[in-house]
C-alpha cells in the first residue's frame, strides 16, 4: 500500500520536537503538551524497520561516524580487518513467524477508494487484509575498542527506545529488547575489534490489497 505521507518529512519532524523538549526538559509541561498515545499512520513490513532505523542511527550518531550497515548479514572479510577507522553496525534477521494469525485476515472489506500503488499497473476497488508477524533481529556493533563500542551500544540502545513512538507510528506494532549475547560466529573478529551483539523482538503487521473486480474491469494504468 502506499501512503502521501513523506517518512523522511515525518523524521524530521519527529527530531525536532526531540530537540524542542531537550532544551525545554527542566520546564514542566502543561498537561495539553503531555506526550498522546500514537496511532499508525502507514504500514510497515521489516524491511521498512531497518530503513528507518538505519536513517536515525545516521542522524543521531553523525559525530561518533557510526555507519549503519541495512544489508542483511553482510560481515567484513575477517582478513581483511587491520583496522575500524569507525564503528559498523551490522543486523542479520534470526526468526519471522507468524503470530497468532497463521494466514492473513481481512481489515477493511470493500474500500471503495482508489488505491495509489506504484508497484501495481492496475487500480480499482479493493480490500485490505494483514498478518502480523514475530520477528527476532540481532544487530551486532563493531568498533575498534572496549570504550568506544560500549559507547555507541549505549547509544544504539537509547535510539530504540527514543523512537519507540516514531516506528509505531510509521506501521511497526511493537518493539522490545530481548538480550545481550556474545555471538561464537564473530570470534574471528575479536583480535582485531570489540564486538557487541543485541537481540531485539518486533511485531510487524504486513498488509496485502486484494482487488475486488476481475482483472479486465481494472482500470489500467
Amino acid at each position: 500500500m502506499s501512503t502521501s505521507i513523506s517518512t523522511d518529512s515525518v523524521l524530521a519532524e519527529f527530531l525536532e520536537k526531540k530537540r524542542q523538549l531537550k532544551e525545554n526538559i527542566a520546564t514542566s509541561l502543561p498537561e495539553k503538551d503531555l506526550p498522546e498515545r500514537f496511532v499508525a499512520e502507514r504500514s510497515a513490513d521489516f524491511d521498512d524497520f531497518i530503513s528507518m532505523l538505519s536513517k536515525i542511527c545516521s542522524k543521531v550518531m553523525k559525530k561518533q561516524k557510526v555507519e549503519f550497515k541495512p544489508d542483511e548479514g553482510i560481515r567484513y572479510s575477517a582478513d581483511q580487518v587491520e583496522k575500524i577507522d569507525h564503528p559498523y553496525i551490522f543486523f542479520k534477521l534470526l526468526d519471522s513467524h507468524p503470530s497468532k494469525e497463521l494466514k492473513p485476515r481481512i481489515r477493511q472489506d470493500d474500500v471503495s477508494a482508489t488505491v495509489e500503488d506504484e508497484s501495481e499497473a492496475l487500480t480499482g476497488p479493493h480490500e485490505v487484509w494483514g498478518q502480523v508477524f514475530d520477528c527476532i533481529v540481532q544487530f551486532d556493533i563493531f568498533a575498534e575498542g572496549y570504550e568506544s563500542v560500549t559507547e555507541v551500544m549505549k547509544k544504539f540502545e537509547d535510539i530504540i527506545f527514543s523512537y519507540t513512538a516514531y516506528f509505531k507510528r510509521n506501521g511497526v506494532k511493537e518493539i522490545r529488547f530481548s538480550r545481550r549475547i556474545t555471538d561464537s560466529n564473530l570470534d574471528m573478529y575479536r583480535q582485531k575489534c570489540s564486538i557487541r551483539s543485541l537481540q531485539y523482538a518486533l511485531s510487524i503487521e504486513k498488509l496485502f490489497t486484494r482487488f475486488n473486480a476481475k482483472i479486465g474491469d481494472m482500470a489500467i494504468r
